[in-house]
């Protein structure tokens, strides 16, 4: 049996992942430079993991990191002829998940004490469930084209 060739497979993920970075680096700059009230809120809330851009930096690549690793898993046990049904019912659900927190964050920003915090902070709390759902969607998008071996010939001991 010959091995499939995945280097054009491996370049666009190459690429894809370049994007997540510069994406994840403009996140953690517009979080880390609110306006004046946005400063305060930092102080008020005690949230000192994204004061400075190298903390906000370190927050947002966790947080993509774990959802990256989490949909590198879910991608591996696919391809290990799992149940294609619940890793499709997982993929789903993370990607509904994702999405609940894009609509709390766009509730959250609503409201006054948030909404005053400038446009760097508003739009950085934005893109960083963008950059989660574009992760999750590429591993289902491998995930869906991922076509399962064919046993029918392969004689069981």
């Amino acid at each position: 049996m010959q091995r499939k060739n995945t280097s054009g497979s491996m370049k666009s993920r190459m690429v894809f992942y370049g994007l997540i970075i510069t994406l994840i680096m403009l996140d953690a700059f517009l979080i880390s430079n609110p306006n004046l009230l946005g400063k305060l809120g930092f102080i008020i809330y005690k949230y000192s993991h994204l004061r400075t851009f190298p903390m906000a930096l370190l927050t947002v690549s966790i947080v993509v990191g774990v959802i990256i690793l989490i949909t590198e898993g879910l991608v591996l046990i696919a391809k290990r002829q799992a149940p294609r049904k619940r890793i499709h019912g997982l993929f789903i659900g993370i990607f509904v998940l994702l999405i609940g927190v894009l609509v709390k964050t766009e509730l959250d920003f609503q409201s006054w004490s948030y909404n005053h915090t400038g446009h760097k902070l508003r739009y950085g709390a934005f893109l960083l469930p963008v950059i989660l759902i574009l992760v999750v969607l590429q591993g289902y998008i491998r995930v869906i084209r991922h076509k399962p071996v064919s046993t029918e010939g392969i004689s069981k001991p």
